[in-house]
Order: C-alpha cells, then sequence, then structure tokens
C-alpha cells in the first residue's frame, strides 16, 4: 500500500503542472518555435492536400530528401497525374509515416515510398507530438512502447512547450502563432509550394557538409515490416504502392557503400511490392546537394526528379 501511495503522489506532482501547462498553451495557443515559420508547421499543409486533392494522384511519402528534392510540378506535368509531396522528415519514422498513408490514401492512388538510411521505425517522440500539436488526430499514429514510455514522452514535451511560452514572454517574440486546434488552417509557412515541395533553398548558397558513417550492423527489418504491412492494407484497397531508395551524396555513398548494400539486400529479400532502381540510381556529386547528404538542390532536384519518371515510366506508370 504503502508503495501504491508512493507512485499516486509522483503521478500527482507531475500531473498537476502539465495540467497548468496545457492552460498556458491555450491562453496562449502554441509556443513561438510552434509559430509560422516552424518546419514542421507544415505538417497542417501536407495533410490538407492529402485529404483534399481527389484521386488518383501520385503521393511521394519519405523524409526531408523527397521534401527538398522533387520537382512534383515536372513530375505531374510528365506522367499527367496530380502529384502531393507528403515527404516532410525522416525523424517522424516509418511507423508513424504509414499510419498517415493509411489514414489518407484513396482507390486510385499510386504511392512511391523511400526511407532515409538514417530513418528508424518508430521514429522521434518529441517531434510527432510536435505534429500533432499542429494536427490533434496524428496523436494516434504514435507508437509507444509502453505506458511509462509515453508517460515520459508526454511530460517531456509538455515541459519543452512550457519552457519555450517562458521564453516567448521574456524575449517579448511577437510571432503570430498557429491554432493547433484548426485541422484546416494553412500553415503560412512560405517555402513550400502548391504541391509540399520545399523551395525555400534553391537561391541559396551550398554551405559545407559531411556525409556521416552508417552502423555496419543496421538493420532495416523493422522498417520493412512497417512499409509491408502499408503494402497489404494498400492493396486491399486498390492502391499501387512502389519503393525507391532516396537521393544520397557521392560522398555518402563510397564511405557507406557496405552498409548501403546491405539495406539494399533487406529490402529486395522482405519487400513484398516493386523496387524502382538501385541505391546507384540515385547517388547524385555533392554540388549537387543543398545543406546535407540527403537535401538536393535546384539542378540536384531536376535530376533527380528526372530519373524518377525513368524509372516510374519504366513501371507503366
Amino acid at each position: 500500500m504503502k508503495l501504491i501511495r508512493f507512485f499516486t503522489k509522483i503521478l500527482l506532482i507531475a500531473i498537476i503542472p502539465l495540467l497548468a501547462i496545457n492552460e498556458l498553451q491555450k491562453a496562449d495557443s502554441i509556443a513561438e518555435s510552434r509559430s509560422v515559420n516552424d518546419y514542421l508547421a507544415t505538417f497542417i499543409d501536407k495533410m490538407h492536400l492529402l485529404n483534399t486533392i481527389p484521386s488518383p494522384r501520385l503521393i511521394l511519402m519519405s523524409g526531408s530528401s523527397m521534401a527538398f528534392g522533387v520537382d512534383s510540378d515536372l513530375l505531374s506535368r510528365e506522367l499527367e497525374t496530380p502529384v502531393v509531396n507528403a515527404a516532410l522528415h525522416d525523424n517522424l519514422g516509418s511507423k508513424f509515416m504509414m499510419e498517415q498513408l493509411k489514414a489518407t490514401v484513396k482507390k486510385g492512388d499510386i504511392v512511391l515510398i523511400t526511407l532515409e538510411y538514417s530513418t528508424t521505425s518508430l521514429g522521434n517522440y518529441e517531434e510527432q507530438l510536435i505534429a500533432a500539436d499542429f494536427y490533434p488526430p496524428a496523436q494516434k499514429w504514435i507508437n509507444f512502447n509502453s505506458f511509462w514510455e509515453e508517460f515520459y514522452a508526454y511530460i517531456t514535451h509538455k515541459v519543452s512547450s512550457f519552457r519555450l511560452l517562458i521564453s516567448q514572454f521574456w524575449t517579448g517574440s511577437q510571432s503570430k502563432p498557429i491554432n493547433a486546434n484548426d485541422n484546416n488552417l494553412k500553415s503560412a509557412v512560405k517555402y513550400f509550394d502548391k504541391n509540399g515541395d520545399f523551395i525555400g533553398h534553391l537561391e541559396n548558397p551550398q554551405p559545407v557538409f559531411e556525409s556521416p558513417e552508417l552502423s555496419a550492423g543496421i538493420d532495416f527489418g523493422q522498417q520493412i515490416n512497417d512499409i509491408n504491412d502499408f503494402g497489404v492494407f494498400a492493396k486491399q484497397k486498390g492502391i499501387i504502392v512502389l519503393f525507391t531508395f532516396p537521393s544520397y551524396t557521392e560522398s555518402g555513398f563510397e564511405k557507406n557503400m557496405s552498409a548501403v548494400k546491405k539495406i539494399e539486400q533487406e529490402y529486395r529479400t522482405h519487400l513484398k511490392f516493386p523496387i524502382l532502381g538501385s541505391p546507384e540510381n540515385s547517388v547524385l556529386d555533392n554540388s549537387f546537394f543543398f545543406d546535407n547528404f540527403y537535401h538536393l538542390n535546384t539542378q540536384g532536384r531536376k535530376i533527380f526528379t528526372s530519373r524518377l519518371i525513368q524509372l516510374l515510366e519504366q513501371e507503366g506508370i
């Protein structure tokens, strides 16, 4: 009994401040980093496109490699079909992305999936919760392993939000917040176009960056299970699912060739729907990238998009 009372006190100590934080958030909407300038704020726009553009359409699902690296207008013109670039951030995780697709795909759609080599199945809870701040139904797409993991993630998220609110108060920030409860609100992020492509970087100079080393023991088994699970769902709904490999720097590929080829072999052995191309198809010279080993610049996105068009046409799309 003493142990139960002890844990009850701990829960009360944690929950009461959270309730206060929640009320503060309602009073001041969303903290500054959740404002109109936040990259994840465009999750609202991505969902708006997925929920409103009629089928049939080509849906791109990935992390930021496709958000930055595809010219959807060119894709749409060449394939003569609407394109929705739903790609945003690899930290959302493959399981979350597939749940997002399940909630939005329609009969007749074609879904092209790619996962960056850094993508995990579970993703990052904090970034998923930020996305859910903007689009509350997304909360049910977050896959916690346990009640305590969920509880800790929720506390961490609320404390982070509270700190940002306090920071906003002391700095006197006047940035206009987004009302997270308005699911139809356009986020006003200026650097995404009408198809969901990120274009804010296209005229910027290339900063210096390096391609990190991938673990030789990398295992994509769970990520493949996630997308296979979506593939089964999609087949029942009359939806075509395809997979391709993410854009990647030449230096990154050379450094991590053994890890990348191991991942490719896992896909070819276990993936239950068509794979377009190979990792080599998606490798470009470093000069075609912007600020990291996945984000293509103006020339790079044209080359990568042209390669995608060729692969899709070869598949009969």
